[in-house]
């Protein structure tokens, strides 16, 4: 099963975003950002005890979606994120080092938090450069299936609450 964690944005703060773009947003409910990649996971549930161990340590973070840029020539846009980047950073650390105990290997470059808004260059990133969001407190991390086909469905596994 094709696996990721991530933080979700919440409803007002994916509304305030997708309202700043110069056309409809593709699946803004889909939305969010992604901590660690876990690829194909036969049974990601069995993480979940040690995911959950870790976001229980670790204190609720503010956040605000800001700004926006490419990856590449003609790639991904993205919105930005600032806020407590640095504790959002230490989260998807924490959790790829979990998966890797618990025998996933994930991506080992450097976090870059983001959300992804498009691809093939679109949206324009500029129509976002100056673009600040309202803050919010990401208060848990989900555990998501996401299931490929003729439209992406994402199904959250399981939440794992941010509690220390």
């Amino acid at each position: 099963m094709r696996t990721f964690l991530a933080v979700r944005p919440p409803a007002t703060a994916v509304a305030h975003l997708a309202a700043r773009l110069p056309q409809a947003p593709a699946a803004p409910e889909r939305w969010h950002l992604t901590l660690v990649f876990l690829g194909e996971v036969a049974a990601p549930t069995s993480l979940a005890d040690g995911l959950a161990a870790v976001c229980a340590v670790r204190r609720p973070l503010q956040l605000r979606l800001a700004g926006s840029g490419r990856f590449g020539p003609g790639g991904p846009v993205w919105a930005g994120v600032q806020g407590d980047v640095a504790g959002l950073t230490a989260l998807a650390a924490a959790l790829a080092d979990t998966c890797r105990a618990q025998g996933v290997e994930v991506e080992r470059r450097p976090y870059r938090p983001h959300l992804t808004l498009g691809r093939r260059g679109r949206p324009d990133p500029q129509a976002l450069a100056d673009y600040a969001g309202p803050d919010w407190t990401a208060a848990e991390v989900e555990l998501v299936a996401s299931r490929l086909g003729r439209t992406v469905t994402h199904e959250v596994l399981r939440r794992l609450p941010l509690a220390g």
